[in-house]
């Protein structure tokens, strides 16, 4: 086992050599134009000229260092690639729910798999195969590189939570469900505080109350969707998700799409609707204002800027209600397959199980090599 000590003091790099790579139908897959978002998060290879006699080797090294300055910074001088580091930097801020906490990581331990030619010249920009993270707060966040018996190679988190983003995306950066999707109590019977603390990503369910004096002197009564009223209270058919956000917050596109509508709705107040293939189609409601240029006919793509949060039509308060309609139908947004990252189950997740263990133990040998070799263990 080879070692040299990184340019950041208390980093150092591990090269270990696992033997030759084939350049058969497995190299060339990694090559430009073959690559799906998943390989790209991994890392894939770039083509070189080889000769066809020229053997190759593929080797596995061990980054480790503490953050000083940047995090991008600390990895390269920690020694890895700069197209390596473009791979890590995205991949944590997947693994992280908050990427701006990327300045707060503390230390942080990659292993990435480098191919090289027989005179030494690297191939590609390495693959990651695991990487661990702590932040200033303590917290701990690992990923490693599996492929599911029916799937396509990706990092997943270690609890089994591909890094892959979903192809459908939620409107708003941070997430707090206010009110869930199904049957609840018309929230202008209710007080104010009457709609249930909102949960951070969580699947907050109906609150039913009792009828208020208020609700009962305007004279609310069920309209379409809605139930008859039981002991004055109206009950309707909530059919998206209520997202608790400030005034003037930016709404994103939840996938690429053509904008069917943007205008005044009734109760839906500034409503934009968006349809994206696979007949799906998003809706979002209450909005402050519109982003430029947004109107019926336009293209917008994934995450693009539509609108603002605000309370126009029949609201309560500033939030952003959010609809995904399936085939003509209503459905959940928080538990609709597009808007869920995959996560590994049954015998794959056993397998990706057994691959975290025996990640941990190498890196325990890792620890102790360092240690040995005048590293500080990180």
């Amino acid at each position: 086992m080879l070692a040299r000590k990184g340019l950041l003091a208390g980093a150092c790099a591990c090269l270990l050599i696992c033997g030759p790579a084939s350049r058969g139908r497995a190299l060339d897959a990694d090559l430009p134009g073959g690559l799906g978002a998943e390989e790209q998060l991994l890392g894939g290879q770039t083509d070189v000229a080889v000769a066809p006699d020229d053997p190759l080797v593929s080797r596995e090294i061990a980054l480790s260092g503490r953050v000083e300055e940047s995090f991008e910074e600390s990895l390269v001088k920690s020694g890895a690639p700069a197209a390596l580091t473009g791979k890590l930097q995205d991949a944590v801020s997947s693994a992280l729910e908050d990427g701006h906490e990327r300045a707060g990581i503390d230390t942080f331990h990659v292993r990435y798999e480098q191919t090289f030619t027989g005179d030494g010249r690297e191939v590609g920009a390495g693959r990651i195969v695991s990487a661990e993270i702590e932040t200033s707060a303590r917290r701990r966040i690992a990923f490693y590189r599996f492929r599911p018996v029916r799937g396509t190679e990706q990092l997943w988190l270690s609890n089994g939570v591909s890094l892959a983003e979903p192809s459908m995306r939620l409107p708003l950066d941070a997430v707090s469900v206010s009110s869930g999707f199904g049957v609840r109590a018309d929230p202008f019977e209710q007080p104010r505080n009457g709609l249930g603390a909102p949960s951070r990503l969580g699947t907050v369910g109906a609150t039913i109350n009792t009828a208020t004096a208020r609700g009962i002197a305007l004279g609310l009564a069920p309209g379409p969707g809605k139930s008859a009223p039981r002991g004055g209270t109206t009950f309707l058919m909530h059919q998206g998700v209520d997202l608790l956000a400030p005034p003037g917050t930016p709404v994103h596109a939840a996938s690429d799409g053509v904008v069917v509508g943007a205008a005044p709705n009734a109760g839906y107040g500034n409503w934009i609707r968006i349809q994206h293939a696979g007949n799906v189609a998003t809706v979002y409601g209450h909005l402050s204002e519109f982003a430029p240029g947004m109107s019926a006919g336009v293209t917008v793509q994934r995450g693009q800027l539509i609108g603002f949060v605000g309370s126009t039509g029949r609201s309560t308060g500033p939030h952003l209600h959010f609809e995904v309609i399936d085939s003509g139908k209503a459905v959940d947004p928080m538990a609709f397959p597009a808007t869920r990252r995959t996560t590994l189950a049954g015998a794959d997740l056993e397998s990706f199980r057994k691959l975290v263990r025996q990640s941990e133990l190498a890196r325990q040998g890792e620890r102790g090599f360092l240690l040995i070799s005048g590293g500080d263990g990180n």
